[in-house]
């Protein structure tokens, strides 16, 4: 029933230009579209061609999963990628099809099913097909915050590539190891301490100046209380008000940190994306 329905949408496409077309025109008609930026209208070319075609080449499936990612739709375009690396016979081209697989996975942030798509790259006695997987395994992890697994895959890489000198390879250590250094707790105690000294550990002067200077004004005014009034009523009219603040000061001086950590792994990962084997 669903091919039915399915067969009927599509033969009353409403793009003339199609309806009379062979499978070929069809084809050059989703190509145009494509190159168009309008994947929409690509994708229901694509699929009208793979519907009235007797054996469907795996470029036309690999072209309608980049025309369903394009357009946002990456559960679809997962399906088309799988086709095209199933039916492929080329290495080297099943090989691009699987690593395109991954970047996709990538973009929706399932890492761990990026990883494991690797597995399928056919690397043997292919040292660029290789190299390749380690890349991008290394950036899976990355993205994973697995910091540990990542430097153990991208140092491999980075000597294979002969790389240890590149200026991005070494900004983008650096960087890494700032980020390492960076920690949050601390923060968070020091100004549990002192309040406002996380803050401006990590470069955060507005607020660190901010929470030091009210969280010392209310104690100021408790004492002022206590003395005017009572031990007492100092208690409960000051130090909720200062609970409160030095509970957000702290809170602020961990946020800072943590913004930090991903400011230091961001420049890195900018860096790293500069290593890419294609570029060299």
């Amino acid at each position: 029933m669903q091919k039915l329905l399915f067969a009927l949408v599509i033969s009353i496409f409403p793009f003339f230009q199609i309806f009379s077309q062979s499978v070929e025109g069809t084809l050059q008609f989703a190509k145009e579209q494509f190159e168009a930026g309008n994947y929409s209208n690509s994708v229901l070319a694509y699929e009208r061609a793979i519907y009235f075609s007797e054996n469907t080449s795996p470029d036309t499936y690999f072209k309608l999963a980049e025309a369903y990612f394009l357009k946002g739709n990456v559960e679809r375009a997962m399906r088309f990628y799988n086709n095209a690396s199933f039916l492929e016979q080329n290495i080297e081209q099943k090989n691009e099809y699987i690593f395109k697989k991954c970047l996709a996975y990538l973009s929706v942030n399932n890492y761990n099913q990026a990883i494991i798509t690797l597995g399928a790259v056919n690397d043997f006695n292919n040292p660029k097909a290789n190299l390749k997987k380690q890349y991008f395994k290394s950036i899976a992890y990355y993205l994973k915050e697995d910091y540990n697994q990542f430097q153990t895959i991208f140092d491999d890489y980075i000597n294979e590539m002969n790389l240890n000198s590149n200026s991005a390879y070494l900004q983008a250590n650096e960087f890494n190891i700032k980020a390492d250094k960076v920690k949050p707790n601390l923060a968070m105690w020091m100004s549990v301490v002192v309040p406002g000294s996380g803050q401006l550990l990590y470069g955060n002067w507005k607020d660190g100046l901010n929470s030091m200077g009210l969280t010392a004004a209310l104690v100021g005014l408790y004492f002022n209380y206590v003395v005017q009034f009572s031990l007492v009523e100092g208690y409960l009219v000051v130090l909720p008000w200062f609970q409160r603040y030095h509970k957000g000061g702290y809170m602020i001086a961990k946020e800072t940190a943590l913004d930090k950590e991903e400011e230091y792994r961001a420049k890195a990962y900018g860096q790293i994306l500069k290593l890419h084997p294609g570029l060299f």
